[in-house]
């Protein structure tokens, strides 16, 4: 990871590094990629598209990791 990398490794942390990416790359506020979306915090169509596929992404990363948790209980 390039952003976060005192961090330990999850597709988690992975994801937030990709969203910093995003941000850097646009110049646009850094927060939540949903609060993004839900505050127009996007200059393009296009931005607003790909945090729309993030959050798709993000969901089923967080879904899987919530399955694991539960299994190993």
């Amino acid at each position: 990871m390039k952003h976060f990398n005192n961090r330990k490794f999850s597709l988690m942390n992975y994801m937030c590094d990709i969203l910093f990416d995003f941000y850097e790359k646009n110049k646009l506020e850094h927060m939540c990629a949903l609060e993004s979306r839900m505050s127009g915090n996007y200059k393009t169509e296009d931005q607003k598209e790909w945090l729309e596929r993030f959050g798709d992404v993000w969901d089923r990363i967080e879904n899987r990791e919530v399955e694991r948790s539960v299994h190993k209980c």
